[in-house]
């Protein structure tokens, strides 16, 4: 996007200042009418949903309420405090299922700007009657001042533009790109139904945690999530891990296994980097889904029938993978009866950067107990215009040093140096660069010595990068003395 040539004192003003604030008066709120939780919802001016920018919430980041939906949607409209059991509408059973709480009673009053509504305060399991509803209204008129007393236009930018929908706020997803409001509006569609999902992107955009969102948002949801990375896994481990095995089964297998499709049943299995997975487990993967029977390695055990909803990931193209026979067609086809696609970091844009910049200088800010004031526009400029190859993660590790290094809560751009790739050695540096003679072995090593650290142990990425397969990659480490049991 374009953007206005911006100055010095150009900066990002970090929302936790404000919700701080807000968040010590629902405290007080909350301990003044004996509330079990309190929280402020205020209305998204774009979408117009009634959106959670403070509260006593455990299971999930964020609720969002469709407009003119549930109490808070009817305190909107209505512009005056409502109750539950009386007039208002019951609580929402989709929230109450994903915040695992039910209340037994509900109070809400609005909270205006200018004389108009713009958000809800909302008690749950509180006394219904006056003496609550007063100190209610008075912690209501005292939000409304702390807002008043905020830029909107920095301070209290639409909530939307911050994170996502209640449906995606599990995992705290934040985006509102063209490309991620997609995504998401895909992910909403196949939530609650168990089709299979295939995502796809780059490694670092987010996959697991559109996986887990899906999860949490589906009929599944008070089972287990299993994960199983396809990738982590050397091939002779990986249809024990999937499938579980009988003793005797194989060396080393001392004891009978429940594999983790069996801890799957009545959830969810999310299987990533599936392209990583050979053609035996493929084969074997495909029987399972199409039977729903599970046979332990070893043969001999009594099969046992499964019932979960399967979830996929990987970077890699799988049509391109299934054109050159590595990876079969028919269980293609099964994996993305619904297929997600996440865009890299780069494709976002500018504004999802910055928004991911200030969610992570608040996250490591409070992790670290070193809270981050401001984020100059030079910086901002900086991190805008790189192209982020390791996307969010690398975002995020970026994000975290230099909250670690800041001086003063300030994110100056000093803090923030990028290297994107190796430079070739040129023909004036000549074999000068070399500290004696390295045999090729020698370079080798270094190189996937250099690989591991820059993708923090991730063998796929550095297997694709290097350009050689799992099964060598896995050997050179051996021989290097590296773990690969993992």
């Amino acid at each position: 996007m374009n953007r206005p040539e911006s100055t010095e004192t150009d900066e990002i003003q970090l929302l936790a200042p404000l919700d701080q604030s807000l968040m010590n008066l629902l405290d007080q709120v909350r301990a003044r009418t004996g509330a079990a939780r309190a929280a402020l919802f205020l209305r998204d001016p774009e979408t117009g949903e009634a959106v959670t920018r403070a509260a006593h919430l455990e299971k999930v980041q964020e609720i969002r309420v469709p407009p003119g939906r549930g109490i808070v949607g009817a305190v909107l409209a209505a512009d005056r405090w409502m109750s539950w059991p009386g007039e208002a509408p019951s609580p929402n059973a989709k929230v109450m299922a994903a915040t695992g709480y039910t209340p037994e009673s509900v109070l809400a009053v609005p909270v205006r700007l200018n004389d108009a509504p713009v958000g809800v305060l909302e008690l749950l399991d509180c006394a219904l009657d006056e003496r609550s509803r007063k100190r209610a209204e008075g912690a209501a008129a005292r939000l409304e001042r702390i807002l008043g007393r905020s830029s909107l236009a920095q301070q209290l930018r639409p909530v939307g533009d911050r994170s996502v929908t209640l449906s995606y706020g599990f995992e705290g997803i934040i985006g509102a790109s063209p490309a991620m409001k997609s995504a998401f509006d895909l992910a909403e569609r196949v939530a609650g139904v168990d089709a299979s999902v295939l995502i796809t992107g780059d490694t670092g955009t987010g996959k697991e945690l559109f996986a887990r969102a899906l999860h949490a948002n589906s009929k599944r949801a008070a089972g287990e999530l299993v994960k199983v990375d396809c990738g982590a896994l050397p091939d002779t481990l990986i249809e024990s891990e999937l499938f579980g095995h009988e003793k005797g089964a194989f060396t080393g297998a001392v004891a009978r296994a429940e594999g983790r499709v069996v801890r799957a049943d009545g959830g969810t299995l999310f299987l990533d980097e599936v392209g990583e997975l050979s053609r035996t487990a493929q084969t074997r993967l495909l029987r399972v889904l199409e039977d729903k029977v599970i046979q332990p390695l070893g043969g001999g055990g009594k099969p046992r029938k499964v019932d979960f909803r399967l979830i996929s990931a990987t970077h890699r193209d799988l049509a391109a993978m299934v054109r050159a026979g590595e990876f079969r067609a028919d269980l293609y086809h099964r994996l993305q009866v619904v297929r997600i696609r996440l865009p890299s970091l780069h494709e976002r844009g500018d504004d999802d950067i910055l928004r991911l910049v200030e969610h992570f200088a608040h996250k490591h800010g409070e992790r670290y107990e070193r809270p981050v004031h401001s984020i100059p526009a030079a910086a901002q400029e900086r991190l805008a215009k790189h192209r982020w190859p390791g996307n969010v993660r690398e975002l995020s590790h970026a994000v975290e040093s230099a909250v670690v290094l800041a001086r003063g809560g300030v994110l100056t751009p000093d803090l923030f140096e990028f290297e994107d790739t190796v430079t070739a050695p040129s023909s004036a540096r000549g074999a000068s660069e070399f500290s004696g003679e390295p045999t090729l072995a020698d370079l080798e090593q270094r190189y996937i010595t250099w690989l591991m650290e820059r993708y923090d142990d991730r063998k796929v990425d550095v297997s694709r990068v290097a350009g050689i397969g799992r099964s060598t990659l896995w050997r050179r480490l051996r021989e290097m003395g590296y773990d690969t049991e993992d």
